[in-house]
């Protein structure tokens, strides 16, 4: 779960209700919990009727002996909608009720590292957005640009995966000048700014090209039944930030990326509870794991080599930095090490003069382009411009998000889970900054944290 807008499924049924042998409030929740929901809650009411309740002349209303069962499941439309007609099929006699919500906080409960029996089934987004060979390019680059998403699948018609285009694939075609942020925050500014990114975009949808020509088919992928483990091993290895998850026949079922690998860990304790029984770690080893790394100070696994800035830098040296930082983003510090703020190239970009942003975006362009070819700093033109332009105090995002060294490597998860934070400056007591830890430093910490243990 995350805060967004949700549905709630609620379920009313008996206590004494079975489905094959077992009470049927147990196999939902089984049945819930198997298909990767967030989370179901069943409570057991002390009184209650329902149609059943029947009206005796000589005795009033006879209750029944028969608890109330509710179930109550909060998760994603996408889930709730595919699991509805199962559960609905399950209840020979009840009532089920489906509204819609917004979720605007989750604090969830991590427990340690990666469990090594979880599916991938269990965390995969499923809520997909696809097209097929044939698609044209204007439509692929309007899909990407526009959604949420960040890898279009391409399918064909029996939804068996072909590929799968990136903006990194779009770029390495020529299909699109700059990563996704850039483009959308270009087209969001001045007008000369947005023409200078139009005019690609209208050049390669007004081509022949479809999806096939621009999708890359040498694909990594995962099935539903394997491990997260072995999901986060393959990401971690490869650089990949996100994995399409087939069938055996190659039928594409859903997405895995490095969030859902960081929301996994943050489990119900109904789902911890059943794992570690099935496990038969209900004792000792269980209470080892808790104390694990997922609980350890995040001090002992962050970045200590950050870009910074002072916050008089100038724009120019904010740009070498930028172009110099691993994680794309650079730390403002001020005379005593204290975090002021944070820049992305997004942050430079939209914080420039307008003349100024043209040239900016010509540079980065071609640094997309032939990254392997350029030399580190800004062309000589726009270097003195940059220069003159500003100082980092002026274009930082003063809303940084950062983290204590001595919260533990959950917390730090949950608070970037909460924020929507791709990386966290860490912080000492006094507010120095100590380092930095992104998404892919945290799942490296977790995957290690349980590659000892049998769960």
């Amino acid at each position: 779960m995350r805060p967004e807008k949700a549905h709630v499924l609620t379920i009313y049924l008996g206590e004494s209700d079975q489905w094959h042998g077992q009470p049927l409030y147990v196999a939902m929740l089984q049945l819930l919990r198997e298909e990767g929901c967030a989370g179901a809650t069943a409570m057991r009411a002390i009184a209650g009727y329902g149609a059943s309740a029947r009206l005796h002349a000589s005795q009033g209303l006879r209750w029944s002996s028969d608890a109330s069962i509710v179930i109550q499941v909060i998760d994603q439309p996408a889930r709730i909608e595919r699991l509805l007609p199962r559960l609905s099929a399950m209840l020979r006699g009840g009532l089920i009720t489906l509204h819609e919500t917004e979720v605007v906080h989750v604090t969830p409960l991590l427990r340690s590292g990666l469990p090594a029996r979880r599916p991938v089934r269990q965390a995969m987004t499923t809520h997909l957005t696809t097209v097929e060979p044939e698609t044209p390019l204007a439509q692929v680059l309007t899909l990407l640009l526009r959604g949420p998403f960040r890898a279009l699948p391409v399918v064909d018609r029996e939804q068996h995966l072909l590929g799968l285009i990136t903006t990194g694939d779009l770029i390495r075609t020529g299909a699109l000048p700059l990563r996704r942020g850039l483009v959308r925050t270009a087209l969001a500014l001045d007008e000369t700014t947005a023409d200078q990114m139009r005019t690609p975009l209208t050049q390669a949808g007004q081509s022949a090209r479809t999806a096939a020509d621009v999708m890359n088919r040498q694909v990594r992928t995962v099935r539903p039944e394997q491990s997260l483990r072995e999901a986060a091993h393959l990401m971690l290895e490869t650089g990949l930030r996100r994995l399409p998850v087939v069938e055996r026949d190659k039928r594409l079922v859903g997405m895995l990326s490095r969030t859902d690998l960081l929301r996994a860990v943050a489990t119900s304790l109904l789902a911890s509870e059943a794992e570690e029984r099935e496990s038969g770690l209900m004792g000792g080893v269980a209470r080892q794991t808790n104390s694990s790394a997922a609980s350890a100070p995040v001090r002992n696994y962050l970045r200590s080599e950050v870009a910074t800035v002072h916050e008089d830098a100038p724009l120019s040296e904010v740009f070498e930095a930028l172009l110099q930082s691993p994680l794309k983003r650079v730390v403002v510090i001020d005379d005593g090490q204290h975090v002021r703020g944070i820049i992305s190239d997004v942050d430079l970009l939209a914080s420039l003069q307008e003349e100024l942003r043209p040239r900016l975006l010509s540079w980065l362009s071609g640094l997309a382009r032939g990254r392997e070819q350029h030399a580190s700093g800004a062309s000589p033109s726009l270097g003195p411009q940059l220069h003159r332009a500003g100082c980092a105090g002026e274009v930082m995002n003063r809303t940084v998000v950062t983290v204590p060294a001595t919260a533990t490597v959950s917390e730090a998860i949950a608070l970037m889970m909460r924020t929507g934070r791709k990386v966290l400056p860490v912080v000492d007591d006094d507010g120095h900054l100590a380092g930095i830890v992104g998404r892919s430093d945290l799942l490296r910490v977790l995957l290690e944290d349980g590659d000892d243990a049998s769960y």
